[in-house]
């Protein structure tokens, strides 16, 4: 099976109307999307179309929304110590984060969803520009590349934004970060063996895409010390800590894409006092054939929190800077989110710029 879809659309692009539960009591052979493109299937059986709608399968869409929007959050790539009052940066950061491709919730007893799978758009059809039904071979790897920015401000304070694009998808991420260098700059007498700290903060949103929001909020501790080389050189190990807070939110969705409800009913207006479509095209019983508009359905908002660490190691010569981070989650996902079925994540961060 296919379903039409826009050509500029990425393999990974999302798709969360497909994460749908079958209804029960269904004729033998039928899904909620053949009933809602062939409702007279439902009729012939003595049964409504509107009984068989697809149900939205929370469970995976709260995964979902859970390993993404780790991939996609404030990294916090960065030394303790601010640029300075008069300092700057600007870098290009690639970050790479892994993801359960395969890991599935369950639906029923014996029964799972795997979606990632379902969740994302998958390849297209050269022949007939048409995009499967599901992903037969999502990414392993979710990867993000942004431009960054970093200004130093007084009392310790820095601000920092970033914009960037999410690979083979069509969304962008954006979005800033604050910080305050609680104890910075020493490097003479006793206070110049203790190593620079600062405390953060820093939000990303997603866009690009009509079907959600989702948005990551990090708050972050850090410490690290420069270590002067020969060369007029330093390289700045850091050890981090970030409480990640995750927002979920879908819009409207269609479960059932390739059918036009509007088109399908022949809509004439609705009923005073129900408030249902009034059709022109009517079912092989004589009933409005309105069944489709039981496929809209909404997801319950997602709200996910998470701990992670972040060891990095910044390398500076004059005006050229370079860094690299891993940061990890440090409890299991699901011990603070139930229902959450994913492993523990990871992101690479590899950064490279100019530092004035």
């Amino acid at each position: 099976m296919t379903a039409t879809r826009t050509a500029a659309a990425g393999d990974m692009d999302p798709t969360p109307e497909r994460l749908v539960i079958q209804p029960p009591g269904l004729p033998p052979g039928q899904t909620c999307q053949s009933i809602a493109a062939t409702p007279n299937v439902a009729v012939a059986a003595g049964l409504r179309p509107q009984d068989f709608a697809c149900r939205p399968n929370q469970a995976a869409f709260t995964n979902f929304v859970s390993e993404l929007g780790f991939a996609l959050a404030p990294s916090a790539f960065y030394p303790a110590r601010t640029t300075g009052i008069g300092g700057f940066q600007v870098s290009i950061e690639a970050s790479y984060t892994g993801i359960s491709a395969d890991r599935a919730v369950e639906v029923s007893r014996g029964n799972y969803q795997q979606y990632w799978r379902l969740g994302t758009r998958g390849t297209q059809d050269p022949s007939s520009r048409q995009f499967s039904v599901a992903n037969s071979s999502p990414d392993g790897i979710i990867q993000v590349y942004a431009l960054k920015a970093r200004k130093g401000l007084p009392l310790g304070f820095e601000l920092a934004a970033s914009i960037g694009t999410i690979s083979n998808t069509s969304m962008w991420i954006g979005g800033g970060d604050v910080r305050w260098s609680v104890f910075e700059g020493f490097r003479t007498g006793p206070l110049g063996y203790l190593p620079d700290v600062s405390v953060g903060g820093g939000l990303r949103t997603v866009t690009g895409t009509s079907r959600f929001y989702l948005t990551t909020v990090g708050i972050d501790a850090r410490i690290s010390k420069p270590i002067s080389l020969q060369d007029s050189s330093q390289i700045i190990p850091s050890i981090g800590f970030q409480r990640l807070i995750i927002f979920g939110n879908s819009n409207v969705l269609d479960a059932t894409p390739n059918v036009d409800a509007v088109a399908q009913c022949g809509h004439q207006g609705l009923e005073e006092t129900t408030g249902q479509p009034i059709c022109r095209n009517k079912l092989a019983n004589g009933n409005d054939n309105n069944g489709d508009y039981a496929n809209n359905f909404t997801f319950n908002e997602v709200r996910i929190h998470r701990n992670r660490g972040m060891l990095a190691l910044n390398y500076r010569f004059e005006m050229l800077w370079l860094g690299s981070q891993v940061a990890f989650d440090l409890s299991d996902p699901k011990d603070e989110n139930p229902g959450v079925v994913g492993k523990r994540q990871w992101t690479l961060s590899l950064e490279a710029g100019v530092h004035f």
